[in-house]
């Protein structure tokens, strides 16, 4: 890639449409989840119909419906064999309800992630518990089995709610690699030693040490300070508190420096098919990398130019691509979604937009 990009539009569409295979070197998606809890954002339809409510709501939309079950047909037929079986398996277990429909959207996207990855190229999914298990099966037929690489638990603090469960207090990543291959890339994390062994060591190295017969002796140190304890797949890092929440389930900056530093090199190329307000692109852009953003609605296109242009100035070049670039488009725009058509008119004014909710046009919609 030679330059950013930020696509308006169904994700599907645009990877099929405009990526190549092999084309990109990290993929990071934060998809809607189908979970009871009524805090994420969901997938708008296609033409847009519901991207007022996927913002203002904040619900569940997905149902089995015809859509969904021609989706569903679309993969059980597309010659992918092991994906097949996993869908029909999935839908002879769960039968035809909202859960089966949320992994019938799934199915197709990651197909068309795995092939824009190259062969050194990893994907981190990030889901809920409610979905992960299924998730993880579907990732097993695209990817294979020996792609798996993690199941990462992201751990945060939140205010308790219920009494009748322990708290929900983490996340799940599943980490993929596109291929087998020892060549891909992976650079090593480091988190610092336990309270015990700075007592001992210090932050000197130590390395194991043998006695004649091979037996295990007390650990040695060696010149030289320790780099620390390699990374392991539980992470602690604190949410977006919601009252700085420039979008609904905004992950934190922190999470997204560990994925991308560990799976990506300076100059690689980032995509995030549902990149909301563009942690995955700010961050990318912080580190150095090439990014692609995907979303539908003009929403988060804006915030994340704003976001780019609040941190980085003007010195960030990157094309939108699929907003209305004549008056024709524009008049279409306003004609499907009077929402949309506010959202992308603020942007080109500079204006954010004001968290007002649903109503009649008499409010303000944003601020200069």
């Amino acid at each position: 890639m030679s330059h950013n990009l930020l696509y308006y539009g169904d994700n599907l569409d645009v990877l099929r449409l405009h990526l190549k295979d092999a084309s990109v070197d990290l993929v990071y998606l934060d998809p809607p989840f189908n979970s009871n809890r009524n805090y994420n954002v969901l997938f708008a339809e296609k033409d847009g119909s519901k991207a007022a409510a996927q913002i203002k709501a904040f619900q569940d939309t997905w149902t089995w419906d015809r859509t969904a079950a021609q989706i569903y047909q679309d993969v059980v037929e597309s010659g992918n064999t092991q994906v097949a079986q996993v869908m029909v398996a999935f839908r002879a277990f769960l039968g035809e309800n909202n859960m089966m429909a949320y992994l019938a959207m799934m199915a197709p996207r990651l197909i068309e992630l795995r092939r824009v990855l190259r062969e050194t190229g990893a994907i981190f999914l990030h889901c809920d518990p409610t979905a992960s298990h299924y998730l993880k099966i579907l990732m097993d037929s695209i990817f294979g089995a020996k792609g798996f690489c993690n199941e990462i638990v992201w751990h945060y603090r939140k205010w308790p709610t219920g009494k009748y469960t322990f708290q929900w207090n983490h996340d799940v990543i599943l980490f993929y690699s596109r291929s087998e291959s020892k060549q891909r890339t992976f650079n090593q994390l480091y988190m610092e030693r336990a309270a015990s062994t700075l007592k001992r060591f210090g932050v000197a190295k130590i390395v194991s040490g043998h006695d004649a017969s091979g037996r295990r002796v007390p650990s040695l140190m060696e010149e030289g300070e320790s780099e620390g304890v390699r990374m392991d797949d539980v992470w602690d890092i604190g949410r977006v508190p919601p009252i700085k929440q420039l979008f609904p389930t905004q992950k934190p900056e922190a999470l997204l420096q560990r994925i991308i530093q560990a799976a990506s090199n300076e100059g690689d190329c980032v995509l995030d098919p549902f990149c909301g307000c563009g942690t995955t692109v700010v961050v990318a852009q912080g580190l150095k990398r090439h990014w692609i953003g995907i979303d539908i609605t003009h929403l988060a296109v804006t915030l994340i130019r704003h976001r780019l242009k609040d941190l980085y100035g003007d010195k960030v070049k990157y094309e939108v691509v699929g907003e209305p670039v004549s008056l024709p488009d524009a008049e279409k725009l306003a004609k499907e979604d009077r929402y949309q058509f506010q959202w992308w008119a603020l942007g080109l004014v500079g204006a954010r937009p004001t968290d007002q909710k649903k109503g009649s046009d008499k409010g303000i919609d944003g601020r200069i």
